[in-house]
């Protein structure tokens, strides 16, 4: 079986970009590098990498194995800082979720106080546009936030945890009175603020299908834009949270979108440095989940 040793170059060429620049990571040439990386693809079976000249491209096994390589790294690095038959767990883990996750946040930590009372979790809810960086300056160790397009940071350990589909969500009186496409055009389009990554993925599906709103009120408060819309003041866009039934609300019409493109992924995003307490809270998170 290939070392933790390789599973860390993997995952050092990936965020540099080549053997060369990882190399200067891990303290060995670039091709000892190369060695380790073609030493794991023929125990895989596959390889990771699609390669051009000294170019190196992560190709699409490469990115189903990345988060899996990460938490093997961050399990081993676990396992190193804890001996569970000497030593009780414990330390405080600051953790921010966005708000509509707190209830999966409050069921992972019931079940974690059972066997680690020792462990102190500081929860808070928190918009997910700066959690990444506060996770970096280390005033975070963890946050449960929505996935941008973007390439976690060094440092940063991301994990998948479920998928929330985007749904156009009128009162039912209004949609009895026209559809989506004369709902955007003639009412209020009440959008989740920009500044918020779930924001930013909602302004780039509705740039995708050409939706056009007439006007907009934009504000960050999911359950408040809900509430409005129920009241018939508007008309929005939104993920579909697990810890909401907005889908049987008589007062709601929600409509899915058939689009691949239409949902965001939530999951945690974990500092490296302190995955020594972090992976325990990923464990009981990922177990929760279908």
């Amino acid at each position: 079986m290939s070392g933790i040793r390789n599973f860390r170059t993997f995952i050092e060429v990936v965020r540099h970009g080549s053997f060369a620049a990882a190399s200067e990571h891990v303290c060995l040439t670039p091709a000892a590098v190369g060695l380790q990386i073609q030493a794991l693809e023929n125990e895989l079976g596959f390889p990771l990498f699609d390669r051009v000249g000294r170019s190196v491209t992560l190709n699409r096994r490469g990115h189903a194995m990345l988060p899996m390589a990460r938490q093997m790294v961050a399990l081993y690095e676990s396992m190193r800082a804890q001996d569970p038959e000497q030593q009780e767990l414990a330390g405080t883990i600051r953790l921010a979720t966005i708000a509509t996750s707190m209830k999966v946040v409050v069921r992972a930590l019931l079940a974690m106080r059972k066997s680690y009372p020792k462990l102190d979790v500081q929860p808070g809810i928190s918009y997910s546009g700066d959690l990444i960086e506060r996770i970096k300056e280390g005033t975070l160790d963890a946050a449960l936030s929505v996935k941008s397009h973007h390439r976690s940071p060094a440092g940063v350990l991301w994990t998948r945890l479920y998928e929330e589909p985007f749904a156009f969500m009128c009162s039912a009186q209004a949609a009895r009175e026209a559809d989506m496409e004369q709902l955007l055009a003639t009412r209020m389009f009440l959008r989740v603020s920009r500044s918020s990554t779930t924001g930013t993925l909602i302004d780039e599906l509705m740039r995708s299908l050409h939706l056009k709103p007439r006007e907009f009120i934009e504000m960050n408060s999911m359950r408040t834009i809900a509430d409005l819309v129920k009241d018939d003041l508007g008309v929005t866009i939104l993920p579909v949270p697990h810890s909401v039934d907005w889908e049987n609300d008589p007062q709601l019409h929600v409509q899915r979108f058939d689009d691949p493109r239409a949902s965001r992924v939530v999951g945690l995003f974990e500092s490296e440095s302190r995955t020594f307490l972090t992976s325990v809270l990923r464990q009981h998170l990922l177990a929760q989940q279908p």
